[in-house]
């Protein structure tokens, strides 16, 4: 895997001889994929993410170069429901809806996060859990008319879905996930799991030095649906009313075909 991904980055380290000093410090980054297939005996993936820090004059001096690695997933509306007791019977008494909730959300880093950079800057560039933004939060009571809140607000809300997609590793940090090769080159390994979303994902690879973003790169990753689950997808999602009518009509025949089997035996 070492040799692979020196063989990728040589034609990137023969130029870092070419820099002019004057020149900020900055990174170059690839994927060894930039699109993802799922069939139907898809069990998950990993994506491998490389790259070379180029040095500029004495920048090696003024303190350790850390990288930082974000993975974004397409963006839904999620609602969490809240059940209390209400005269005695437990029923969904407060719901929030988030407006843009990552599918999926990863960050790997050279070293924990605080160690890196400040919290403000954190927040500023929403890396970490603690910094991922759901967009707008609205909330009802029993079926109510929705009302916005605030982020502190609905914490508990928000904290349930961070809790639930990391349970289901869809939501992934890992404060040692980006390993350097040298004082130069790094690499990291995103795991995909099963239940990935489909979608258009961005990789963004932050270079930070001193507690500031020295460079930053994005490139595009797509997971889409391949062969006949990508038809099935499209004619679900695309046509919904006719693949429900097909669906019901399989599921009769379906049902119409055991039963004249169990009745001949």
């Amino acid at each position: 895997m070492s040799k692979l991904i020196t063989k990728f980055l040589l034609p990137y380290v023969a130029l870092l001889g070419f820099i002019d000093p004057v020149h900020a410090e900055g990174i170059v980054t690839d994927l060894s994929k930039h699109e993802v297939a799922i069939r139907s005996n898809f069990t998950g993936a990993d994506i491998l993410v490389f790259g070379a820090i180029e040095r500029a004059g004495d920048s090696a001096s003024t303190g350790p170069a850390d990288v930082v690695i974000e993975v974004t997933g397409p963006e839904t509306t999620e609602t969490v429901r809240r059940k209390d007791k209400v005269s005695g019977i437990w029923m969904n008494y407060e719901a929030t809806r988030f407006e843009r909730v990552p599918g999926f959300y990863a960050v790997l880093s050279s070293r924990p996060l605080e160690n890196i950079a400040p919290a403000s800057l954190l927040k500023v560039e929403q890396l970490g859990f603690n910094n991922i933004s759901f967009g707008k939060a609205w909330s009802s009571v029993l079926g109510g008319e929705e009302n916005l809140r605030t982020p502190d607000e609905v914490a508990p809300f928000s904290t349930a879905i961070l809790r639930s997609r990391a349970k289901d590793k869809l939501y992934v940090a890992d404060s040692n996930g980006v390993v350097f090769m040298g004082d130069t080159l790094f690499r990291a390994s995103i795991p995909l799991p099963a239940s990935v979303p489909v979608g258009l994902y961005t990789v963004k690879v932050y270079l930070l030095r001193d507690g500031h973003v020295v460079d930053a790169i994005s490139s595009p990753l797509l997971i889409a649906k391949s062969g006949v689950e990508r038809v099935i997808y499209r004619f679900a999602y695309g046509q919904p009313f006719l693949y429900g009518i097909v669906a019901v009509l399989l599921a009769i025949f379906a049902g119409w075909t055991a039963a004249l089997i169990f009745r001949e035996h």
